[in-house]
């Protein structure tokens, strides 16, 4: 993390005249220190990126360019964030959760539910944290996770609203989950942030679940790289 954001910070000096550039390596610079205190960035963060035409006339950019598309993968390996939520979002989840009964599952580091759980909503968190040791050595949750398999939660526990974020598409749970939940006639709502038929979640999900894209919950998530992550309601 220090000698990302020390290139980040040799980025700023080199741009300090020129706002709009500043203002995405200030945006990362702010986002990372934020998470390195278990705190959400206040608002999301900006496209990371450069546009062909920007960089063309300012070849300058390129390398900045290449440097800021490295900004998730510093994430991820550095605090086991696949999903950056904002507290704008979290405010805006909160309130259409309107004190309902929520279960995170395959929460990794829970930083939804932490947060959720700070305005006081009535949160479970599950994990069964299989992940350990690929991008990251050793989950450090920002808030209590309860080790269990995603299916075992959602068909032995009660709740109003699911979460599941960045589901991986390297397995079907997603999907077996989905029908659980058909199986079982779960009236509430079942919130997934993902890319659709991208780098999250399963072929099978993609192609058999009913989707909605609520505005209340897309208006202060909006993505910031290359993946087009959305936040889905799911039938």
């Amino acid at each position: 993390m220090i000698a990302y954001l020390e290139l980040l910070n040799q980025w700023a000096k080199k741009f300090e005249t020129t706002s709009d550039i500043l203002f995405k390596i200030q945006a990362a610079q702010e986002a990372m220190i934020c998470l390195n205190q278990h705190q959400l960035p206040k608002s999301n963060l900006p496209l990371l990126s450069f546009s062909e035409r920007d960089i063309f006339s300012n070849f300058a950019l390129m390398p900045l360019d290449d440097d800021l598309a490295m900004f998730r993968q510093e994430i991820i390996t550095t605090f086991g964030l696949w999903h950056i939520p904002n507290q704008q979002w979290l405010m805006d989840l909160h309130h259409f959760i309107s004190g309902r009964s929520v279960l995170e599952i395959m929460a990794g580091n829970a930083v939804i539910s932490a947060g959720l759980r700070q305005l006081n909503d009535q949160v479970a968190s599950t994990d069964n944290f299989d992940w350990r040791g690929q991008d990251i050595l050793a989950p450090e949750p920002w808030t209590y996770v309860e080790q269990e398999d995603a299916l075992k939660s959602v068909k032995q526990r009660t709740f109003d609203v699911l979460i599941l974020s960045w589901a991986p598409d390297t397995q079907n749970i997603d999907w077996q989950v989905l029908t659980a939940l058909r199986s079982k006639g779960f009236t509430g709502d079942f919130i997934v942030i993902g890319e659709q038929n991208g780098v999250t979640n399963s072929p099978d999900f993609w192609q058999n679940a009913i989707l909605s894209e609520p505005e209340i919950l897309n208006q202060n998530h909006q993505p910031f790289d290359t993946i087009k992550d959305a936040v889905w309601l799911v039938k």
